[in-house]
């Protein structure tokens, strides 16, 4: 009875009664294909197009499990199973600078390509003329889509990224349906990119922003519920809390300071710039609410100017006034009187505003006690002292 084969492996099956003392080399040969169909590895030097054999009862290419794909095809190729009726599982690598197309048929079924630098687990069905390839074990690199079964565990290794242009292109971690956030490195600088319609948050009981390679410089500190700190050189400069801010050394505003409703301005600070002004000297004006003229003028008992005298009249005080006297229509005497209403040290003043040569005289009623002054006066000036004017000054040109 003749040899028969197994229908993938094409192991010798010995028929009976046949290869008698000599079936130990078919057994040999059988044992070989079978370690290299479990552990085997080959090489193979690829320049083009290339089929791979099993033959039957034959230690050949294609019993081996592992394929090491090298060579300089130059260009895209196949490799081809064969034959087609065998059903095959290989562990392939491709290091030959090229696509590898693994077919088995040639006819309508699937073929299955392992790019350049990839390794891939390939099935072949053996359903002949239209057998279908397949990649059962597609790995990271050639799979564009490649998901996890359950947790990674870098096994205290690390995840390593290298240099990207811009946002989203190679070596970029991205997060987000829209993959949105994007953290990559420019061989320069280090970018967190949030390109989202929502906000970019850090979430803590404290927030600390560091400086330095091995962050030994603190640049700020965020704190629930609590300050928020800015530093210069590792100090604190600015710190807030729930009555303001605090503000370590000193602080510069290029246009002013806004406080309330009100805004003091450089040139409004500046007035204070080299006074020696002490705590208990500012406090002085503590609650004033207006312009201190404006509360001084408040302050006089009803101080006016009446209408210019250009002739002789009798001026009655009521009230501190202050007179002017036009002579330049002729000589004028201004009488003063004492009116009812005046206050102790309420004065009058009486002036002449005109240059020209004639004369003012300034006199006094009976109620009203004084020095006449005479002709030729410029200014005269009487104090009210309860009782009457009692003592003028003039000054004479």
């Amino acid at each position: 009875m003749a040899s028969t084969y197994t229908g993938n492996a094409g192991l010798e099956k010995i028929g009976t009664g046949e290869q008698s003392g000599t079936w130990g080399t078919t057994s040999n040969t059988n044992l070989d294909i079978i370690d290299r169909v479990l552990n085997g590895v080959v090489t193979l030097g690829i320049t083009g197009d290339t089929t791979l054999t099993t033959t039957d009862g034959t230690l050949t290419p294609g019993h081996y499990k592992v394929l090491l794909l090298a060579g300089t095809p130059g260009a895209v190729f196949d490799l081809t199973i064969a034959p087609n009726d065998q059903q095959k599982v290989y562990f392939i690598k491709n290091s030959t600078g090229q696509t590898a197309t693994i077919l088995q048929g040639g006819g309508t079924g699937t073929e299955a390509t392992i790019a350049n630098g990839a390794s891939a687990v390939i099935y072949a069905d053996g359903a002949g003329g239209n057998a279908n390839v397949a990649n059962i074990g597609t790995d990271v690199l050639s799979d564009a889509s490649p998901q996890l079964g359950g947790n990674l565990d870098v096994n205290t290794k690390n995840i390593n990224f290298g240099d990207t242009a811009t946002a989203g292109s190679d070596d970029t971690l991205q997060f987000g349906a829209s993959q949105d956030l994007k953290i990559y490195h420019d061989g320069s600088h280090s970018y967190i990119n949030d390109s989202g319609t929502g906000n970019l948050r850090l979430a803590s009981s404290q927030v600390d922003i560091l400086g330095g390679t091995d962050g030994g410089e603190t640049m700020a500190t965020f704190v629930d519920d609590g300050a928020v700190t800015l530093y210069h050189d590792n100090v604190a400069k600015l710190a807030t809390s729930s009555a303001g801010i605090s503000v370590t050394g000193v602080m510069t505003a290029s246009t002013g300071i806004t406080i309330g409703d009100a805004v003091v301005t450089e040139a409004q600070l500046e007035i204070l710039d080299g006074a020696t002004l002490t705590t208990t000297e500012l406090n002085y004006v503590d609650g004033v609410t207006s312009a201190i003229q404006t509360q001084l003028d408040a302050k006089a008992t009803g101080f006016t100017a009446g209408t210019t005298i250009t002739s002789s009249a009798t001026l009655t005080a009521t009230q501190s006034n202050y007179q002017r006297v036009d002579c330049s229509g002729g000589n004028v005497t201004v009488t003063v009187a004492v009116g009812s209403g005046l206050s102790v040290g309420e004065y009058v003043v009486i002036d002449k505003i005109d240059t020209s040569s004639n004369n003012l005289t300034v006199a006094y009623t009976a109620n009203s006690q004084g020095v006449s002054l005479g002709t030729a006066c410029d200014l005269a000036v009487a104090f009210y002292n309860g009782t009457h004017f009692s003592f003028t000054e003039t000054i004479k040109s």
